[in-house]
């Protein structure tokens, strides 16, 4: 989620609290206002630096090896035990999948290797343009908090806005309309401190340009079925379409990736 170092540490879960505990005196020590931010923001840097954390797995059709994982798993699995969120619909499962190469994750791929999982699914995608690609979207600031409004009125609200997550699902899914028609959607949201606004990342067609103004449909259809929602209605939430990464710092100074080749 992050491209510079230091940003993560990985380790054995024992050595938690020690490798916690070096952290801050060594702060402290070298005179660094180092503050603790807490767990729910972690995930928060991804919308500045354009990582896109879950989207749906597409192991839900298929047959063969898919189908003898899905009989692997069990029911008390994240797949198993996971929703989708989020005002887009559809009857087909498949609707929600992406492909690393519109998510921009190709480099991820070992072609090198003589053979590896999926590598056959993936080679006719290599040298074919994606048919989407991912981008960021800047929440209308006004819209924002005419939905955060809604809470204070008489009737029904519109669809609560979280601080600083605004995802209520393990994978999230809201229309991107141009027109009335829909060119994309919006697949993880968050209120950014840094920047100081609602961002959300997703994928979006070809054709829609940075800088281009869409509506982001914001809620379940009504009624909500959602079991982790709220009683709400939808609301209409203009979004500009922006770099991806979002934040320049992310684009100019992380180490050289997809964020740094994005601009």
């Amino acid at each position: 989620m992050a491209g510079a170092p230091g940003l993560e540490i990985w380790g054995p879960y024992k050595d938690k609290h020690y490798v916690h505990s070096t952290i801050l005196e060594a702060a402290w020590c070298a005179g660094v206002d180092l503050v603790q931010c807490g767990s729910r923001a972690y995930a928060t840097n991804t919308l500045e630096s354009g990582w896109i954390p879950s989207p749906l797995s597409g192991i839900y059709t298929g047959d063969g090896m898919l189908a003898d994982h899905r009989d692997w798993l069990g029911s008390d699995s994240y797949e198993a035990a996971g929703a989708i969120g989020g005002s887009f619909v559809s009857d087909n499962v498949e609707d929600y999948y992406v492909n690393p190469f519109e998510l921009g994750y190709d480099f991820y791929i070992g072609w090198k290797k003589s053979d590896f999982i999926g590598k056959d699914a993936h080679a006719p995608m290599k040298d074919a343009p994606a048919n989407r690609k991912k981008a960021t979207f800047e929440w209308n600031r006004e819209d924002v908090l005419n939905v955060i409004a809604s809470a204070f009125e008489d009737g029904t609200p519109c669809k609560w806005i979280g601080f600083p997550m605004l995802n209520y699902a393990s994978s999230s899914s809201d229309m991107l309309l141009r027109n009335d028609k829909m060119v994309g959607m919006s697949m993880f949201a968050s209120y950014s401190w840094n920047e100081r606004c609602v961002l959300s990342l997703g994928v979006v067609d070809q054709d829609v340009e940075i800088g281009d103004v869409l509506t982001l449909k914001w809620g379940e259809p009504e009624p909500s079925q959602e079991t982790s929602a709220e009683p709400h209605r939808q609301a209409d939430i203009r979004v500009r379409v922006s770099p991806t990464p979002f934040a320049s710092e992310a684009r100019k100074n992380y180490a050289e990736s997809w964020r740094t080749r994005s601009g």
